[in-house]
Parts: structure tokens; C-alpha cells; sequence
């Protein structure tokens, strides 16, 4: 059997140092494990593969919908003193006001066009400017929705590819605050037209929920991986031939059932349920949010029916796998388990 030590001096240096790191990162070591092994079959010769990175999300000025500005004159603002008009606006203006953060700033478009539709105003002309503001700022309520979710720090947080992968034990439990979070936000978008009444807490704690699970950029990270390696596995594997079965392939089955079956295959299995939770949750939420071209362009790779995002190239790059394996034991007459 062929042995490299070169490449075992590699490996070994690559425990030192993913030893070392903390969980975001042992599903690496998971995969390297799983080429390291199949390589030391003198029919196979692998390399961790170049991993490229999906892309990033877009800068604060590439995904910042821009929104019209109100400004009441002093002499109309104390004319609406008696309408929450005035309030409202006074809010906006106010020198904290003029640095609201997104979230903020789109609770403050639904009051304003709730606090405008909803005062009797005497002065013909003071009422056609304002409904004309209302109308404007109901146009622009998905453009302040689509701020508020994925223009914050928490987006950025939510989003970030620096975080690793998905842990090992990931488990559907652990994100039930983030369903939760994303099926409120989901419910708003969907009720913009009705203005609903949203409490500026619980919304707040949302978005915190959204930057605390980090759920969006460890899952990109985690599907780009484990794409990259399957696919140099299945490389080497639809190149064999039945001139290769028997004992060598043996060997390559016995690594499959101890690094792929037991141990990659049930932790993609978890990143798929967590995925299939999460993933209409949050496409649903971008179709209801005014996303720039550069948000909507990022968006892309979290989609599920597109072949081109990165959730099907990984889905793919799984059946490729599965069926490189398979057509290989079938051909060879031996099946997982080693039974012939």
C-alpha cells in the first residue's frame, strides 16, 4: 500500500493547528481526516482542496436603500401639536433622531404614515402635502424594512463568513429563537400595507437574535467546504475501474463507512434540517424587503430552487458523491457493510 510520509508530516501539522482553534473549526478536521485516509490507497492521490470563498456581504453603501426625508416647519409643526403628527415628526428631528439606526428609523416611517392617515387636518393644502408624504413614505416602507433586516450590525453579524462552520452537534433545537425571530419578521413584511403595530423591543431583540446565531454566514461557509471536498473525492473515484475492485477498494469502502457514512454524513444531515428551517424563512423574508442589486446578487446563494446557488451546488455536489460510491461498489459487487 502506498504511504506518503510527506503528506503525513502535512496531516500532522494540520491537527497541531486545528487542535488548537475551538469548535468553528473541527469540521475541517473532520474532512481532512476523510481525504487522509482514502489517500493512503495507492489508487487515489488527493489534496485539501482550494476552497473559493462565496461572496461576502456587500458593503453598508451597496445594501442601504435611500428613503425620502419629512421636515414639518416649526409654524406647521406646532399646528399638529394636537395630532401625534407633530410627535412623530418631532422624534425624527430631534438631534438623536437625525442618527437613527435602520431599525429604528423603519418603526419610525410606520408611525409617521400611521400618525398622518390618521389626523383630521383642517388646512386643505397642509392635508394634500402630507397625504402626498404619506403616500411617498407607504412606497418606501419595503425599501425601510429591507434596511432594518439586512443593513444593521447584526446583519453583518448574521451574515459573516469569518465565523466557521456550523458546529458538529448543530441540532435544530438550537435555533428555535431564530424561527421565531425570522417568522416575526416574515409577518411583518407581509402586513406592511396594514401598518401594523410593532413593539420597538421585541423587534430590537429580533435583530439581536439574528446577530447572536450567526446562522446564515457559518451555514454559507459550512455548504462551500464540504461541497469542495466531496467533489475532490468523487474526482478520484469516478476515475477507478473494475480492473481496480478487491482488496484496494475495500480498503477505500472501509474509509467511506468510517469517515463519510458515520461521521460527514449525519452532520450534513444536520446542516440540511437546520437549512430546510431556516432558508424559506429567510428568502421569504428578502422578497418582501427592497433589496439593492448587490444584496439581491448575494441573496442568490441562499436560494433554493436556482441551480446556480450555493445551496444546490452543494446539494449536487452530495448526489455526485453518493453516486460516484455507489456506481464503484456496484461495479466491484460489494455494497456498504462489505457484503457482496
Amino acid at each position: 500500500m502506498y504511504f506518503n510520509p510527506f503528506k503525513t508530516i502535512i496531516w500532522l501539522s494540520i491537527i497541531i493547528l486545528i487542535s488548537g482553534c475551538d469548535s468553528r473549526f473541527k469540521a475541517e478536521l473532520l474532512l481532512s481526516e476523510y481525504l487522509q485516509d482514502l489517500n493512503r490507497s495507492q489508487l487515489i492521490e488527493l489534496e485539501d482542496p482550494a476552497i473559493v470563498m462565496p461572496t461576502g456581504l456587500p458593503p453598508t453603501r451597496n445594501r442601504q436603500n435611500a428613503l425620502s426625508t419629512f421636515d414639518v416647519s416649526l409654524l406647521d409643526f406646532l399646528s399638529l401639536q394636537r395630532c401625534d403628527i407633530g410627535i412623530v415628526a418631532g422624534r425624527k428631528n430631534s438631534i438623536l433622531g437625525r442618527v437613527m439606526p435602520d431599525s429604528q428609523r423603519f418603526l419610525y416611517e410606520i408611525d409617521i404614515v400611521r400618525a398622518i392617515e390618521s389626523c383630521p387636518i383642517a388646512d386643505p393644502a397642509l392635508e394634500r402635502e402630507l397625504m402626498l408624504v404619506a403616500q411617498q413614505k407607504r412606497i418606501e416602507l419595503p425599501k425601510a424594512f429591507g434596511n432594518a433586516i439586512f443593513n444593521g450590525e447584526e446583519s453583518e453579524a448574521f451574515f459573516s463568513l469569518s465565523n466557521g462552520f456550523l458546529p458538529l452537534n448543530y441540532s435544530t433545537a438550537k435555533q428555535q429563537s431564530l424561527l421565531n425571530a425570522l417568522i416575526r419578521f416574515v409577518k411583518i413584511g407581509n402586513t406592511l400595507d396594514a401598518l401594523p403595530v410593532i413593539q420597538g423591543g421585541v423587534f430590537e431583540q429580533d435583530l439581536k437574535r439574528l446577530m447572536d446565531s450567526e446562522f446564515a454566514g457559518r451555514l454559507l461557509f459550512s455548504l462551500v467546504y464540504v461541497r469542495g471536498y466531496l467533489d475532490q473525492v468523487t474526482t478520484q473515484v469516478v476515475q477507478l475501474s473494475k480492473k481496480d475492485c478487491g482488496a484496494p477498494v475495500n480498503y477505500l469502502r472501509q474509509q467511506f463507512e468510517t469517515h463519510y457514512v458515520k461521521q460527514i454524513q449525519p452532520y450534513m444531515g444536520r446542516l440540511s434540517q437546520s437549512a430546510y428551517q431556516v432558508l424559506p424563512l429567510l428568502n421569504e423574508l428578502a422578497q418582501w424587503s427592497h433589496l439593492t442589486p448587490e444584496m439581491q446578487a448575494f441573496m442568490m446563494q441562499y436560494d433554493m430552487t436556482s441551480s446556480q446557488s450555493e445551496w444546490q451546488q452543494y446539494q449536487m455536489a452530495s448526489q455526485r458523491h453518493a453516486k460516484a460510491w455507489s456506481a464503484l461498489f456496484h461495479m466491484c459487487g460489494i455494497g456498504v457493510g462489505g457484503q457482496s
